[in-house]
């Protein structure tokens, strides 16, 4: 028998490009579990006692969003039935016990360091203005969160679209313990978020710049402790002459200050591998095939390998696959594969131990040997040790996330045709049920019984 935990962790899972060339029946339990309602600032005791299941169960906890709903919910899978509700956040530890959380409070912002559990307390303080926590491309998973977990980094809410000549506002604030002061780094022009160094000393930001090719860009470095742009852009030293253009779709960040963004550009995607550590950048092209057509482009994922040894960019629409190396910042394998018929998860997953990977478009098996990508036309299985697919499931249907149980068996998969979530078996593809319900938007985590 198991104990469900009382403690939930939550996950979270482009013209001429960078260079020019280089290589997501079970018994009720919300009579024991508190549910909380997003934002709420009341402290409801600990569940005095927890209910078991039986160690076989096939079900699981999802964290999910629905369509037109600001937060987020854990359901049990079988029944749909809510455990919690819970705000978006970044998270402030690796298994996402605790998360840091920015909520408008009419013309200030209110920054939580929040403890997941019941009553989901912890300290907080204000800022003024409007805040939020910033995001990357299409993942939905908060990011700015240095990797020491010292420092987190706020961006102006609406702030001003790309190629508008403004100015750009960071709040960056320590938060172990959660500081009552913040850093405001205010640049001159037009600015968003775009990593942290390690130790939260560094903040990096992409400037937009006018003129062609369209999505034109360079990455800054700017202090935090004197709040100014270091000169120069932080660009691949093989080719600093090439324009970078481009619009971003993912990212994928390492404890060692690797951050890997995956960019579509017009003539073909690309990897800015970013060693936020050292302030260094290597621009890595990936094949032009599909390039120009747009909705197959952002099919394109990044998946790292739970050994941290690779990480794999997938386009399941394309039928293209590649391992990267995260340290010799280069391609290892590049192999073309029938894609998946059009009828296109950040990466993340729910911190617990137990908890399996989600992702938008690309994600790797606990055991590092299959990958599951998914596109307009289902999900490609592909075996690492030899890149051939090894499984074509949901053929013809558009997938926008997914996720796996921690034992790699069990697939959820959101589907764009209603919003409804179905359970598959890794291993065959078979649909083996649907939670109920329809109208989810997101799938962040996956967590077994």
């Amino acid at each position: 028998m198991r104990r469900i935990p009382t403690t939930i962790a939550i996950l979270a899972l482009l013209a001429s490009g960078c260079s020019a060339a280089t290589g997501q029946p079970a018994p009720a339990v919300t009579s024991r579990v508190p549910t909380t309602t997003p934002g709420a600032t009341t402290t409801l005791p600990a569940a005095t006692a927890v209910p078991t299941l039986p160690a076989a169960s096939p079900d699981a906890w999802l964290l999910v969003g629905r369509k037109g709903a600001v937060g987020l919910e854990v359901i049990l899978a079988s029944t749909r039935e809510r455990i919690y509700a819970l705000p978006t956040g970044s998270p402030a530890r690796e298994d996402w016990g605790r998360m840091i959380v920015a909520s408008p409070a009419g013309g200030k912002t209110v920054v939580r360091d929040m403890v997941v559990q019941p009553g989901f307390g912890g300290p907080e303080m204000t800022l003024d203005g409007d805040w939020r926590l910033p995001t990357i491309g299409y993942d939905p998973i908060p990011v700015g969160l240095s990797a020491d977990g010292s420092t987190q980094v706020l961006v102006e809410a609406g702030q001003a679209s790309a190629n508008s000549s403004t100015s750009a506002r960071f709040a960056v604030l320590r938060v172990v313990p959660l500081d009552q002061k913040a850093r405001i780094v205010e640049l001159q022009g037009d600015f968003d978020y775009d990593a942290i160094s390690p130790d939260g000393a560094t903040l990096y930001v992409v400037e937009h710049l006018a003129g062609k090719p369209a999505g034109r860009y360079q990455v800054r470095a700017v202090d935090v402790a004197s709040g100014t742009l270091r000169d120069g852009a932080v660009a691949d030293k093989r080719n600093a002459s090439e324009p970078m253009a481009g619009w971003p779709l993912g990212q994928v960040r390492r404890a060692d200050g690797g951050v890997f963004t995956l960019y579509r550009g017009d003539e073909h995607p690309f990897i800015h591998a970013l060693d936020a550590a050292g302030g260094t950048a290597v621009c890595i092209d990936l094949p032009a095939t599909g390039a120009g057509d747009p909705d197959a482009a952002r099919d394109w994922g990044l998946a790292p390998t739970p050994d941290g040894r690779s990480i794999y960019a997938v386009n399941a629409t394309l039928g293209l696959a590649l391992e990267v190396d995260p340290v010799e910042l280069g391609i290892r394998r590049s192999v073309s594969v029938e894609p998946l018929a059009a009828g296109g998860i950040v990466l993340a997953k729910f911190g617990h131990s137990e908890s399996g990977p989600v992702g938008r478009r690309v994600v790797a098996g606990p055991d590092g040997r299959t990958l599951y990508a998914a596109g307009a036309g289902g999900i490609l299985a592909i075996g690492t040790a030899d890149l051939e697919v090894t499984g074509r499931f949901l053929e013809g249907q558009a997938v926008e996330a997914f996720g796996l149980t921690a034992d790699g068996g069990t697939l959820y998969v959101l589907l764009h045709d209603g919003g409804r979530i179905v359970r598959l078996d890794a291993a065959s593809g078979k649909v083996l049920g649907q939670v109920p319900g329809d109208g989810y938007d997101r799938l962040l985590a996956v967590v077994p019984w």
